[in-house]
């Protein structure tokens, strides 16, 4: 705050940030500090130092402020500086209205906010100073296109074709080593490289087309590690987890590797390209290394159908798991398998968490009665009415248990291997009979019948155990 800057209750100020911020009213003003509000929302309570609190937007050097807060002198239409900036756009087609700002020194949201209401004539006000700076604005002052908008630049392409030149000559030398004898970024050299052989425009700031058109293979000698290794069998092993596992990127494979992802893929380009690169022989041996990869990847399964995790994800809810708990087992969203049920297309992230979580679901039954009549209401599948081999195959009918909804189709015999195999699978008469459905009055009705049936000498059902004759199960 200046000597004849003198701060009193209810003035408005603007924040002096590039980023821009809300404005505020003074509310009280103490010795070093002065209470303040949002000035449009009256919430938002603070205490700004008497020194952050200027009258001008520039210094007495005539620089622009970045910190603080200056007087809102007051507002004015915002509509002349917006048709103003809206000629330089028709001018500079191509330079983002952030540079425009920027060059202003006004916060980008507050230049947006103006060409969206002329946009739709809608009327906005605006500080004095922020149009006064977009007004004095001109087509001349403003970045250039053809450099670079930061500095000038010039094509790439022959550049690029000489260190192409380079690369091919002598394959040991890596294109991480040509970036760091100009003093360039990795990935901003193999991009570029990327673009220009793919034939599409890339510019090249000056200064590193003029320091890569310099260098020459002698110079990088020293910049290439003499210990580097053949990146076939790199690329040979990211391909094998690529062809072995749904959603293998190179990025997820790197990650897991614990190397640079933008290296590896430059790696794997440059090796498609016929150029037989080096690699370093740490990061070669964490690839290798890789065997098998953690979710969210999976392996990969040809034959598995729509239709079958359909009857997976329905068999899972006839079991008594709630979609909260197989979106949580397969790591993914409700909404996700929500709306797979109703489409029946999934995505390879749908498929993973599907097949996820009837691996770890399947085998027991879940906690949720609601979910498992409600699946019985819908007639679909328990998990054991379906063969893992025959169970993506859409003409397939389920087997093995009696489906849900299909009641009167149960005989004694039926019932006796049934719960012969379920014994075998480890679950009491309890779980069996909710795998099957029955109620326990009308299963030993039907075990009366087949000991009745059975001729002398003939071997006694070996029930599941745990047997509890006396609890109804609601199938």
């Amino acid at each position: 705050m200046t000597s004849d800057h003198h701060v009193a209750p209810e003035q408005v100020y603007w924040s002096c940030s590039p980023d821009g911020g809300s404005r505020i009213r003074i509310t009280d003003v103490g010795t070093s500090h002065a209470e303040a509000v949002n000035a449009t929302t009256v919430q938002e309570p603070q205490q700004i130092p008497l020194n952050d609190l200027h009258p001008s937007a520039t210094t007495a050097t005539g620089a622009r402020r970045r910190t603080g807060y200056v007087l809102d002198t007051g507002v004015i239409d915002s509509l002349p500086a917006a048709r103003h900036v809206q000629d330089l756009i028709v001018q500079r087609p191509h330079l983002p209205v952030t540079a425009m700002a920027r060059h202003a020194q006004v916060p980008p949201t507050t230049l947006k906010d103006v060409l969206r209401a002329a946009d739709r004539g809608q009327q906005r006000n605006v500080n004095a100073d922020v149009a006064h700076r977009l007004l004095l604005l001109s087509a001349a002052d403003l970045p250039n296109e053809a450099r670079g908008y930061g500095g000038q630049s010039t094509d790439a392409a022959p550049v690029m074709e000489h260190v192409d030149r380079i690369l091919v000559e002598h394959p040991e030398i890596s294109v991480a080593a040509v970036a760091r004898a100009a003093t360039m970024t990795v990935s901003t050299l193999a991009a570029t490289l990327k673009d220009v052989r793919a034939g599409r425009p890339r510019t090249i700031k000056v200064r590193f087309a003029e320091r890569l058109l310099a260098l020459k293979a002698t110079d990088l000698a020293p910049a290439f590690r003499k210990d580097a290794v053949d990146a076939t069998p790199v690329v040979e092993r990211v391909r094998q987890l690529q062809e072995a596992y749904e959603l293998a990127s190179i990025a997820f494979i790197a990650k897991t590797a614990g190397v640079n992802s933008s290296t590896l893929t430059s790696v794997i380009d440059d090796h498609a390209a016929g150029l037989r690169r080096g690699i370093h022989p740490t990061m070669a041996g964490q690839v290798l290394a890789l065997t098998e990869l953690p979710a969210p990847a999976f392996q990969r399964r040809p034959g598995v159908t729509d239709v079958g995790l359909i009857r997976r994800l329905r068999g899972l809810c006839a079991l008594g798991w709630t979609l909260n708990a197989i979106a949580r087992a397969g790591g993914t969203t409700v909404k996700s398998l929500t709306d797979f049920n109703q489409t029946g297309s999934a995505t390879p992230s749908v498929k993973a968490a599907v097949l996820a979580a009837w691996g770890h679901l399947s085998h027991r039954p879940g906690h949720s009665e609601l979910a498992r009549q409600r699946a019985l209401a819908k007639r679909w599948d328990p998990p054991l009415a379906w063969e893992e081999e025959t169970i993506d195959q859409p003409a397939a009918e389920p087997l093995g248990t009696r489906t849900a909804g299909r009641s009167g189709e149960w005989t004694p015999d039926l019932l006796r291997l049934e719960l012969e195999f379920l014994r075998d699978e480890g679950l009491n008469w309890t779980e069996s009979l909710a795998r099957l459905g029955l109620r326990s009055q009308r299963a030993h009705e039907l075990l009366a019948q087949s000991e009745e049936a059975v001729e002398p000498g003939c071997p006694p059902l070996r029930l599941p155990s745990r047997p509890q004759p006396s609890h109804e199960l609601a199938a």
